[in-house]
């Protein structure tokens, strides 16, 4: 246990997660068609689309889309060239990356991936990381200025120039005591103006069943926290939304024949 009350396991990140219960990257790679998740991550999900919310694989992979078109705003239209990716999960097999999108556009794209499993970050490494324009390492979103100073953020990303910071499908998986609102602004100061932040956000508002999913999440290592659109706006304050501003995942810039659907809502915003 460190001096601010976080757990600590290798790197100074969250322990090793329980293989004995369900885990958000790997759910979340189940939801997305892949093989690296476990008994007790597909048991859940199962249960959830057999019980109550039989689409919700679309649900999920509305805001996996998002990323992608985020991503492709962010290079393609805003110029960015560096990427933080927070909370990046496990590499997909079956859906691009982020480097994967970010380079089909600028080749010169660098980019810096950071989760709190150091599971998901060592399967990042050995697949994906050539550690010059793309690296991967553990860290914890409750600390940010350990990422923002970690060697080798420091080592890929320049931030003295504008950087896009990535924490799709994460603000969810913190809970109100971690205060996301205060974690978000330290990333804010950490970063110069023209940075942008891409978030998403699950919210009951946007479906009534995603109540009852927070409750069938209780059994995972991390709850999960539904939140409305006045509470996200709150948690982004300081950030300056660009068109169209918060909306529903699949509503972001959507890309024909997209016809997925999303309870979550999403946007990106700049640092003024």
């Amino acid at each position: 246990m460190s001096d601010d009350g976080i757990a600590d396991g290798p790197h100074g990140t969250s322990p090793l997660p329980d293989p004995t219960a369900p885990h958000a990257s790997r759910t979340y790679d189940y939801h997305l068609g892949g093989s690296d998740n476990l008994g007790p991550d597909r048991a859940l999900v199962d249960e959830v689309e057999a019980t109550f919310m039989p689409d919700v694989k679309m649900r999920v992979r509305a805001q996996r889309l998002f990323l992608e078109r985020a991503v492709r705003y962010l290079v393609g239209e805003a110029g960015i060239r560096q990427i933080l990716d927070i909370g990046c999960g496990l590499p997909q097999r079956r859906m691009p990356n982020v480097h994967e999108i970010a380079h089909g556009i600028a080749p010169d794209t660098r980019i810096v991936y950071v989760d709190y499993n150091p599971v998901a970050v060592a399967h990042m490494q050995a697949l994906h990381a050539d550690g010059i324009l793309t690296v991967a390492f553990a860290g914890d979103v409750r600390r940010p200025e350990l990422i923002l100073t970690h060697p080798d953020t420091r080592a890929v990303l320049d931030l003295d120039r504008p950087v896009a910071v990535l924490m799709v499908g994460l603000l969810h998986f913190l809970p109100d005591e971690d205060d996301p609102a205060d974690l978000v602004a330290r990333v804010r100061r950490g970063v110069v103006p023209g940075s942008y932040l891409a978030v998403s956000q699950i919210s009951a508002e946007l479906d009534s069943r995603v109540s009852r999913l927070t409750k069938a999440w209780a059994c995972g290592a991390t709850p999960m926290v539904e939140r409305s659109r006045a509470e996200l706006e709150r948690i982004i304050d300081g950030w300056e939304p660009v068109d169209p501003g918060v909306v529903v995942a699949h509503r972001w810039r959507p890309r024909p024949p997209d016809r997925t659907e999303g309870n979550a809502y999403a946007l990106v915003a700049v640092k003024p």
